[in-house]
């Protein structure tokens, strides 16, 4: 029993990036079975494609800036020019993420039916819990 116990423990789980392409991939799957027609798709899966691309760049920024405001809290010289500038530059650089995430959004939708939309929603999120988790590890 323990030893059966010990096989089961020693399972290594995803990272979040490994989690992610595995979700990924299976968003892939259940796009291709949910919409019949392969163009709208293929289109849909770019599109998608996209979009983590994207929101990998995001994270990488998000990641950037807390080390740099890392930096400046360790340094006394740091200044509340410096702080605003980093603030400054971090909301340009979200803005702009929102901007063309909602850009993306907007043709992913043109390829879907209400109906399709809403049976890949649950996809949709699971993808979203991905790319949000990997900015908590």
């Amino acid at each position: 029993m323990f030893a059966a116990a010990a096989g089961c423990s020693s399972k290594q789980e995803l990272t979040p990036q490994q989690r992610m392409q595995t979700d990924l991939a299976e968003y892939e799957m259940q796009v291709r079975r949910i919409i019949p027609d392969p163009a709208r798709a293929d289109q849909l899966v770019a599109l998608t494609n996209q979009f983590q691309e994207l929101a990998q760049t995001s994270i990488g920024s998000i990641n950037e800036y807390r080390a740099k405001l890392s930096a400046l809290n360790s340094s006394y010289e740091a200044t509340r020019a410096d702080y605003e500038a980093l603030f400054n530059d971090q909301d340009a650089t979200r803005e702009g993420f929102f901007k063309k995430a909602g850009a993306l959004r907007e043709r992913m939708v043109v390829f879907t039916s209400d109906a399709e939309w809403e049976q890949l929603r649950a996809l949709h999120l699971k993808l979203l819990e991905a790319d949000l988790q990997q900015l908590v590890e």
